[in-house]
């Protein structure tokens, strides 16, 4: 009897476990899928045994618990009693921007012996879609604006007035009969008839998507930073009617123009989902943008969290050929705990050059870091250069409100 036993009790095991596997349910629910960064997100697992045995070892594992939702998901184990169901329940905070998967990776069945498993993977997914932050800045110290028709004329370019494409503000300069009387009363504002072949200056946003050697988390942060600070940069840009045309390399050339506030949700779902996942060096970028656009005077937004003694070459000659150019440095100092001096001595010589610098830290809040006046630091330094060392100055308030 007890060989027949010991002999029989594998195969039991087995039958009981695979009936389980077969016949056990679990219920996944989520309540929400579009979320903006910084938001919570609750996901609610159940699941159930409605036989009349033990189900002996459950091992859930869940997506993304090492990534995204590390320290939030945790694989699960534990057994479950006849005719009783076990519930568990996530607060999910979604720190990061882009598209992710929650819930049930897979889950494995073990039998009383340990002698085999069996493993459930999920046919469908659920996923949570998580946006980045929207920032309204106030202000921002860009060269950013159209030319009025005075500038215009020396452009040998014609208009087609019998060609109305999109309006912009009024500009000292602009002519009374192009201005839209209709829509300036609705929009409590003098706004002015644009038609093709108007000449114009255009804001060029010029986003630099090469990847990091960077762990996950830390280049999730500096990502989000730079895709967040050229969302507000391009939301005040349209919302004042400058238009702009945002480019990057990937696996080519992307050039998407936008003229007003209508067209920016297209241009904020783009940058949502923009992955960092270029091998193009953002001086290569800059200089291939430059040689085919050598006919365009633009107003250049550099957006990068990597700075070389290359890129520098590479925007002062960009700066020489009568581009205006600013560049939004990304760093990340404080994920990674060091501080380059070679980074600090760029910047400077940037700011020499007439080259308008900003600099954001990856735990700024992006709102106060453009309204800190950056111009003020290259006023400052060339005027210290004929300062005496041991002088005492005492300046009016009025200049420190240059």
């Amino acid at each position: 009897m007890l060989f027949y036993t010991v002999f029989l009790l594998p195969f039991v095991s087995i039958a009981i476990t695979s009936i389980a596997f077969v016949r056990f349910k679990y219920i996944q629910e989520i309540d929400k899928r579009r979320v903006m960064k910084g938001d919570e997100v609750n996901y609610t697992l159940k699941i159930n045994n409605e036989d009349f045995f033990l189900y002996p070892y459950i091992k859930i594992n869940f997506h993304n618990s090492d990534t995204i939702f590390a320290n939030q998901f945790e694989s699960k184990s534990f057994s479950l009693l006849p005719f009783k169901k076990k519930t568990f329940s996530y607060k999910l905070c979604c720190k990061y921007r882009g598209d992710f998967l929650v819930g049930v990776k897979s889950i494995e069945f073990e039998d009383y012996l340990g002698i085999v498993k069996f493993t459930h993977e999920p046919i469908s997914t659920k996923n949570v879609t998580v946006f980045p932050r929207l920032v309204k800045l106030d202000s921002i110290k860009l060269k950013t604006d159209y030319l009025s028709e005075s500038h215009a004329l020396s452009n040998s370019r014609i208009e087609n007035t019998m060609t109305f494409s999109d309006t912009r503000k009024y500009i000292y300069g602009d002519s009374i009969k192009k201005i839209h009387w209709k829509l300036s009363s609705k929009m409590n504002e003098l706004l002015v008839k644009n038609f093709e072949s108007t000449s114009q200056v255009s804001s060029v946003i010029l986003l630099d998507i090469n990847k990091n050697s960077y762990s996950f988390e830390q280049n999730s942060v500096i990502e989000d930073m730079l895709i967040e600070a050229s969302i507000a940069v391009t939301y005040y840009c349209l919302s004042n009617w400058i238009p702009i045309n945002l480019v990057y390399y990937s696996k080519g050339f992307i050039d998407i123009e936008a003229k007003n506030a209508l067209e920016f949700e297209e241009i904020y779902n783009i940058l949502s989902g923009i992955k960092f996942e270029n091998d193009m060096n953002i001086k290569d970028v800059l200089s291939i943008y430059v040689k085919n656009n050598i006919l365009k005077r633009t107003s250049i937004l550099l957006f990068t969290s990597n700075l070389n003694y290359e890129l520098y070459d590479e925007i002062y000659k960009t700066k020489l050929m009568g581009y205006d150019i600013n560049l939004v440095y990304v760093s990340s100092e404080y994920i990674v705990n060091t501080v380059s001096s070679e980074v600090t001595s760029i910047l400077n010589e940037l700011l020499e050059i007439g080259v308008m610098v900003y600099k954001i830290k990856t735990e700024d809040d992006i709102k106060m870091s453009w309204n800190t006046d950056r111009t003020f630091l290259q006023k400052v330094r060339r005027f210290k250069t004929w300062i005496p060392k041991d002088c005492l100055i005492i300046l009016p308030i009025s200049f420190w409100q240059l």
